[in-house]
């Protein structure tokens, strides 16, 4: 308990974090800002720190000594649109940068924001790092991280509060007990801290009116602006390798369409940003549970802007889209449309408890692209029940249909179906729960096959590619000739064709001869 005066102070942190690759729309870091408005509403004092973008260009690291059995399928020099990943990053300052910076702000508490189970370690080691230059600095670990594994987070030195779920829930009463005590951490919801007596409290989530609507620029260019927003939370649909009920909970609730139109009206615009481009990307994980509030939610913001284009990155649920509504969402402005068909093998999708609507999906995919918008299909590789054969019937099906390819390579998250027990983690390390990572959690398909799959994932996309360049062409020709993967190099003499080495060239040739060109 703090007894405290004045106003308190908090800092919010993004720590930095490692994998091969980042996206704008991959940090948004919403769950944060939507933390870091509660505090305000709360009479706090904030500073949000989000260090994974607080520079635009970081250098590659070497590869981690846990990540060595990537080594094999990674080609030194390779680059270009077949190339596997090539440079592992550490995204955003040094940890004890990190920390001097939020030790500079003087706070009486840092709520530091962990993003995925994945990124824990950088997490961790930022509150130890703080831990070192402030010993006596209340240190609190949120977001979908530590909710999919309390214990892990808790059990470490340098944590004194885990907040699992949504902030909406658990930080008014949770401030009240930090604050004055006026009440006691046992009447907390979704709290564990270190003296609690209970290990496992049950999980409140937020009534329909709780839901926060967060609209945030994401990034800007010369030409165009970027939002990302989310307005909803849970999904029902129960996919048993879906992590969204861990943080959400599994029924659908909505924000309240007057606090997205505040949250709009709310947005620092100037002139000079308005006349530019907008994009506004919805980070929802299944809009059209409820397609009418998606309509007015579009509605909102193009009285705001005018003609804003829009995104949904999380991916549209193609079981609840027919030709009609594809239609309509072009109409009103979606400008690429992500979908997710997961795998067109029956028997893997029985097992994962997840729909196959193949006519469906073709009948919507094929009305979208006679509209000459882009879609991209996202499937998973490394299912409990994947084959080499499930895994190249979908590839060649997609590669048949007028859709670019996603690859999501299969990783586990402790609480999804088959990793219920979280005892399975101890001794892996949490960087193979990146899809990067490829790493072999249910043994059905190894991280060679994997690895390849995402090759033939990028040929499908290259070979759909409308404009090439001469050497792009010479490649094609030469994987076309001999049904082998290659790939581009750059080497001292310049850059050349080589062979792929350590390719599963069995799954290769089954994705040829299932290809209709």
């Amino acid at each position: 308990m703090r007894l405290c005066r004045r106003p308190i102070r908090a800092v919010v942190a993004i720590p930095p974090y490692c994998d091969f690759y980042s996206t704008p729309h991959r940090f948004s870091s919403l769950g944060a800002k939507v933390l870091a408005d509660l505090l305000v509403g709360n009479g706090v004092s904030v500073s949000l720190l989000n260090f994974p973008i607080s520079q635009k260009k970081w250098p590659a690291i070497p590869l981690p000594h846990d990540l060595a059995y990537l080594a094999p399928c990674m080609h030194p020099g390779e680059f270009g649109k077949m190339s596997f990943f090539t440079r592992y990053h550490h995204f955003g300052p040094t940890l004890c940068v990190c920390a001097k910076a939020v030790v500079d702000r003087a706070p009486d508490i840092c709520f530091i924001s962990c993003f995925a189970f994945s990124y824990s370690p950088e997490a961790l080691e930022l509150a130890r790092h703080i831990k070192t230059l402030l010993p006596q600095l209340p240190v609190a670990l949120g977001g979908a991280g530590p909710s999919a594994h309390p214990l892990y987070f808790i059990n470490h030195a340098a944590v004194d509060f885990v907040l699992i779920g949504e902030a909406e829930v658990s930080i008014g009463p949770f401030l009240k007990a930090f604050i004055d005590g006026s009440i006691g951490y046992h009447d907390v919801p979704n709290l564990y801290r270190k003296q609690n007596t209970i290990s496992t409290p049950s999980m409140a989530l937020t009534r329909p009116e709780q839901v926060t609507a967060i609209v945030s620029k994401t990034y800007e260019t010369g030409a165009s602006i970027y939002f990302s927003t989310s307005l909803t939370r849970g999904c029902p649909k129960g996919c048993r390798f879906c992590s969204n009920f861990l943080t959400h909970g599994a029924t659908f609730r909505k924000a309240p369409l007057d606090k997205i139109q505040q949250a709009i009206r709310s947005l620092p615009l100037d002139e000079a940003m308005l006349k530019k481009r907008v994009f506004i990307n919805f980070e929802d994980d299944n809009l059209l549970l409820d397609p009418a509030y998606f309509f007015e939610v579009l509605t909102l913001f193009k009285r705001r802007f005018g003609s804003p284009l829009f995104l949904a990155e999380n991916g549209i649920d193609y079981t609840l889209l027919s030709p009609a509504l594809a239609d309509r969402l072009v109409n009103e402005g979606l400008a690429r449309f992500n979908v997710s068909i997961a795998s067109i093998s029956q028997a893997v999708l029985t097992k994962e408890r997840r729909s196959l609507l193949l006519d469906r999906y073709q009948k919507a995919v094929r009305a979208i692209a006679r509209r000459a918008i882009p879609v991209i299909t996202y499937f998973i590789c490394g299912f409990r029940d994947d084959t080499k054969e499930s895994v190249s019937d979908t590839l060649a099906f997609l590669f048949n249909e007028p859709t670019l390819l996603g690859i999501s390579l299969f990783y586990a998250v402790p609480g999804v179906g088959d990793f219920e027990d979280r005892n399975r983690f101890e001794g892996i390390p949490p960087a193979c729960c990146n899809g990067s990572s490829a790493y072999h959690w249910n043994g059905s398909l190894s991280t060679k096959t994997m690895a390849t799959a995402f090759r033939l994932s990028r040929y499908c996309n290259l070979v759909k590619l409308k404009k090439r360049s001469g050497q792009e062409e010479e490649l094609l020709r030469k994987i076309r000739a001999e049904k082998k993967l290659f790939t581009l190099v750059k080497n001292k003499a310049g850059t050349s064709i080589a062979a792929v080495e350590n390719c599963d060239e069995e799954l290769v040739r089954m994705f040829f001869e299932k290809c209709f060109y």
